[in-house]
């Protein structure tokens, strides 16, 4: 697994939540940190990531596991 791959972490932008590979690469931009989660858990699990990092803007939230996503979570991610 390459360093781009250690982890995905979900961040407030703006009036956003971006989805961000570790070094910060953008993968998507979402309206509500529930898509954005939802985004994160999708993208996690196909590249075999088991947790997810939701932050608020002043540092780790929470981490969240990555469960199988679901049909309809992986046909609303809009890919950057």
């Amino acid at each position: 697994m390459d360093h781009e791959s250690d982890k995905i972490h979900v961040m407030p932008v703006a009036n956003t939540w971006e989805v961000e590979t570790q070094s910060g690469h953008a993968l998507t931009r979402e309206a509500t940190v529930e898509q954005a989660v939802n985004a994160a858990r999708v993208l996690a699990h196909e590249r075999g990531i088991e947790t997810v990092i939701l932050h608020d803007g002043d540092g780790v939230t929470e981490e969240v596991p990555v469960a199988k996503p679901t049909s309809n979570e992986q046909s609303n991610i809009k890919q950057s």
